[in-house]
């Protein structure tokens, strides 16, 4: 199941069984305190990993800063062809004025970043000579340059924020990290389990016990967090497909009714106290003189958390 979580989910349901599977000593669920140390430093790459994803956030920004600009360029080159169209001669020559400088940067808007950026740049200089500036007064587009300037400071200001954050970083692929560190909890939980198997006395299970019970409370919030993102984003894809019909199903795969109570003449005391879950569910363990097997018949339970 925790190979469908989202990255973020993913690396926070990897920090909180780590934040509790530490505080046991590592001898006690048969492992070395290297084994502990190489799987936290798992976890920091993928938290890493998600941050920098987090930051492709600042990409999207970007793009919408470099929008933000196009638009405004777009205004800024109309007002000014429409002034040099006007039939008031005074507006038309200072509209001639600028036309003959926009013109040269026509086709800006669908330029790449970095010679948008600088062409803008260019623009901005020669609209605030002293002749063009001028011509920007009479014709009322100053607060359009205005705007257009503080858009080109803030992408710029954007876009090396960015790069900054970029640099130096190397990091391996989220899918390598991420599976290399379920396949390091997948051990762990087997090493619990049979920590849990071979006690050799009741206090050394009952440790081990609630140790299981703190991953199992942990595995089951990440589960139900994960379920109800999936019925969000089921909801967002059907309404923007459109109400799609009802489906019905077969009398024969409709959903049964639960079986009734249990007989209340059960023998069971239902005061006996329960053992621990072991994570994932699955068989009771072995007897602690009994060698546990990974999984299957005649085996101890499951070691995947929960079932996958």
């Amino acid at each position: 199941m925790s190979g469908q979580y989202q990255l973020d989910l993913h690396t926070d349901y990897q920090q909180r069984l780590y934040g509790v599977i530490s505080k046991i000593e590592p001898e006690k669920i048969f492992l070395d305190a290297a084994d502990i140390a190489r799987w936290h430093t798992g976890i920091e790459s993928e938290s890493e990993i998600a941050r920098e994803g987090r930051a492709s956030k600042e990409s999207e920004s970007i793009k919408k800063k470099d929008e933000e600009r196009d638009e405004i360029i777009t205004a800024l080159f109309q007002e000014i062809r429409q002034a040099d169209k006007s039939p008031i001669p005074t507006r038309q020559a200072s509209g001639h004025v600028l036309r003959l400088i926009v013109d040269t940067y026509k086709g800006l808007q669908s330029e790449r970043w970095a010679g948008k950026t600088a062409h803008i740049n260019g623009l901005l200089n020669d609209l605030g000579k002293p002749e063009s500036a001028a011509a920007v007064t009479a014709i009322g587009v100053g607060q359009l340059v205005t705007m257009l300037r503080t858009a080109n400071d803030e992408f710029n200001t954007l876009r090396e924020s960015r790069s900054s954050k970029a640099a130096g970083i190397n990091l391996p692929s989220s899918a390598s990290v991420r599976k290399a560190n379920d396949q390091m909890t997948t051990d762990i939980f087997f090493h619990i389990q049979m920590a849990y198997s071979m006690a050799t006395n009741e206090a050394e299970r009952k440790v081990v016990g609630e140790l299981i019970d703190q991953i199992n409370q942990r595995i089951r919030e990440a589960k139900a967090t994960f379920n109800q993102s999936e019925a969000q984003r089921k909801r967002r894809d059907k309404k923007r497909r459109g109400n799609d019909p009802d489906i019905r199903l077969p009398e024969d795969e409709k959903p049964k009714k639960p079986d009734g109570p249990k007989d209340p003449k059960d023998p069971k005391d239902p005061k006996e106290p329960k053992k621990p879950e072991t994570p994932g569910g699955g068989e009771p363990p072995k007897k602690p003189d009994e060698k546990p097997k990974p999984g299957g018949d005649g085996g101890g339970p499951d070691i995947h958390l929960p079932e996958e």
